[in-house]
């Protein structure tokens, strides 16, 4: 940016993921690498993820992350009668609802003053917006001690309120989570940490 276009971007993955490595010496080369490969389409690429090949088009990818959240369009979705739609937009309703505003309209006269510019803060695209999600969720993860985080895809049809059930059992399957079910419904101890595990159950195996 700002002179990049979706064929130079994608080129640029591919030189970076797919192309000849410049190592140092000794240097191993990134272990992502085996994990992507280009697309059979133009402009694309292919992640392998655990479960499967995911294909990405990088057609207006570029525009895609430039896309803009509009002021109007979010000040009414902070509005909603809707909780969970109002809870997703709340950030944006502070300068909208702010003294003065009327009938949902921004902040930008006051009774009897003259015209009062709202202080907005930095322009903020929709990855920017992603991006500072994904920080603060990090920030939640890393401020505790999750034993692990599982995101599991209902569907492949991105619709609310379906389970395809083969689907979300193959993903149980493959991330280990049904294998842990079977252990802990045998009874073996789990959760110990070793030291403990051992003080407490090396009486059953004297000598070793």
């Amino acid at each position: 940016m700002p002179k990049a276009t979706d064929l130079t971007f994608t080129n640029k993955l591919h030189q970076l993921w797919s192309g000849d490595a410049q190592l140092g010496i000794g240097e191993e080369p990134h272990p992502g690498r085996e994990k992507y490969e280009p697309s059979r389409f133009d402009q694309g690429f292919i992640v392998h993820h655990y479960a499967g090949k995911v294909e990405y088009r990088t057609d207006g990818w570029l525009d895609k992350n430039k896309d803009p959240l509009n002021d109007n369009l979010t000040r009414v979705l902070a509005s909603s009668s809707e909780r969970y739609v109002a809870s997703l937009f709340s950030d944006f309703l502070v300068d909208a609802n702010g003294p003065g505003a009327q009938n949902g309209l921004p902040n930008m006269f006051t009774m009897g003053k003259k015209k009062r510019t709202l202080k907005k803060g930095a322009f903020r695209t929709v990855g920017q917006r992603h991006k500072e999600q994904l920080s603060s969720l990090m920030a939640q993860l890393y401020a505790t001690q999750p034993h692990f985080v599982r995101c599991i895809v209902p569907n492949g049809m991105k619709k609310p309120g379906r389970i395809d059930v083969p689907l979300v059992l193959d993903q149980l399957r493959c991330n280990g989570v049904l294998e842990g079910i079977r252990i802990a419904r045998l009874g073996y101890p789990n959760r110990l940490p070793f030291p403990e595990f051992r003080q407490r159950y090396e009486v059953l195996t004297p000598g070793i």
